[in-house]
């Protein structure tokens, strides 16, 4: 008998990774010595060969130990950090007031289940007051992760609206729970989920509107990339709305089917994208005039990263939820839903549980890192440096033509590397040489992008300028080597 291989075998085949590849990537890393290649084998043996590491670099540092904007690997190898914990340590690591808070709250309270707490409502205060939710009153919902800020904050909108669909953009990253991989669009991911898919079948989508590479095509003569972008998701989105013929609403009879849009204000795990000024507002205004919330995921965007508390400010938005979490907990697990007071008290006592929402230790940390990202000057002191990161990279661009495009916002830094800056041709591999000389060379950060050729540049707030100025130094002499133009 014949046995046929299904198309599903033939796929884990694709993305599996066997004993030998694994070796290889090992003996191969030239930016760990013995003593990293050791524990690197001690890893792979006992964690599940999925861990995220191994689709972003060959083999991860293994880091031992962070001081600021510094990491060392078990070899005592110096790294750049470009990572920051994918922004989870925006005051840089080991930061010596956060380490302080974590120590003197273990020896009082570690833990007291999903219950009040001092240090859980005085955060509660701080967010409800710090946070662009419109209306008068806001409310909080505490989490452990990102995710699920997320699946809460579907749930209450839900809930409250009593309609079942939910919006959002293609490329937004809303984590990868069976809860909230179906407000993620990442294909790479389905196939891990098999055999039931993730498919909310409440869930709809739309193109986000990256003007460098548009989903609509380039703009007519004359016509600027961004406000040609925009005005073709502008009349996407209303035919969707006004249509008859699609699930989301029939404008004529005044229905609509959709209770929220869940938005990242800037895409993030993606490749670090900031939309045509103008998205945001009108959003908001679509989602006023059929009757639908508005929730913007600033897990990543949020807590200063972009020289501003919130990257939605910087549209002057008010929206009717807000999810945070990474940077909130000062390194420790801890996430937040902020919403309208009317959406939080809908629901009756017991909606939600979480053994560790909440945790005592992480709000404590979490309160000293609400302090300092929204001080005012601390905001200045990110916008700045950011300023001076994005004008030294953009040097580098008018010398690598490589270097297609520069997003860049405060500290969230997007590189996005083409074959040729007419056609725009991706040049993802060359980006992949160029992250591994980076390693090689003592920086560390994440690759990603739409067609694998962006680089995404999360540094702590507190970078230095000099260590910005040691960054441009080593990928102009990366850059030398491994740029053809």
């Amino acid at each position: 008998m014949v046995k046929h291989q299904s198309n599903e075998m033939k796929q884990r085949e694709k993305l599996s990774i066997n004993e030998e590849q694994l070796q290889q990537r090992i003996n191969n890393m030239s930016y760990g010595d013995e003593k990293s290649k050791d524990w690197a084998r001690r890893w792979l043996d006992v964690e599940s060969r999925g861990q995220v590491g191994l689709s972003l670099f060959p083999v991860p540092p293994i880091i031992e130990r962070g001081s600021g904007d510094k990491l060392y690997d078990v070899d005592g190898k110096e790294y750049i950090d470009l990572l920051s914990g994918f922004s989870v340590s925006a005051l840089g690591q080991c930061n010596p007031e956060i380490t302080k808070t974590i120590s003197e709250q273990a020896g009082k309270l570690t833990h007291y289940f999903d219950f009040p707490h001092p240090e859980r409502i005085e955060m509660a205060e701080k967010l409800t007051k710090m946070t662009p939710i419109k209306g008068e009153d806001a409310r909080v919902v505490f989490g452990v992760t990102g995710s699920d800020s997320v699946e809460l904050a579907i749930r209450a909108a839900r809930y409250y609206t009593g309609r079942s669909m939910v919006l959002t953009a293609y490329g937004d990253y809303h984590g990868v729970t069976y809860g909230a991989m179906p407000f993620t669009t990442k294909g790479g991911m389905r196939p891990y989920f098999h055999p039931i898919q993730p498919q909310d079948s409440g869930v709809g989508y739309f193109p986000f509107p990256y003007a460098y590479r548009g989903p609509f095509g380039e703009p007519p003569t004359g016509e600027s990339a961004e406000e040609y972008t925009l005005s073709k998701l502008k009349h996407y989105l209303e035919f969707l709305l006004e249509s008859k013929e699609t699930p989301y609403a029939e404008g004529k009879s005044g229905i609509s089917n959709v209770a929220a849009i869940i938005v990242e204000p800037f895409q993030s795990s993606a490749g670090y994208y900031i939309p045509p000024k103008g998205y945001l507002k009108f959003l908001r205004k679509i989602a006023d005039e059929y009757g639908i919330l508005l929730i913007v995921d600033e897990i990543q965007t949020g807590l200063g990263r972009t020289g501003r508390l919130w990257a939605t400010e910087w549209e002057d938005v008010e929206v009717d939820m807000l999810l945070t979490s990474k940077a909130l907990g000062g390194g420790l697990p801890l996430s937040a839903a902020v919403a309208r007071a009317d959406i939080l008290e809908a629901w009756g006592p017991g909606a939600h549980v979480s053994t560790q929402a909440g945790n005592v230790i992480a709000c404590a940390a979490g309160n000293k890192i609400l302090d300092q990202v929204s001080d005012e000057a601390f905001l200045k002191s990110v916008k700045e440096k950011g300023d001076y990161f994005a004008n030294g990279l953009r040097e580098l661009q008018r010398k690598y033509p490589i270097i297609g495009q520069i997003d860049a916002r405060g500290l969230y830094i997007g590189l996005e590397f083409v074959k040729d800056q007419k056609t725009k041709e991706p040049a993802d591999e060359e980006a992949q040489q160029i992250l591994e000389a980076c390693l090689e060379e003592g920086i560390i950060f994440e690759k990603g992008g739409f067609f694998h050729n962006r680089f995404q540049l999360i540094p702590p707030l507190t970078i230095s300028y000099e260590t910005i100025d040691e960054v441009i130094a080593r990928f102009d002499k990366i850059l030398s080597k491994v740029n053809t133009k």
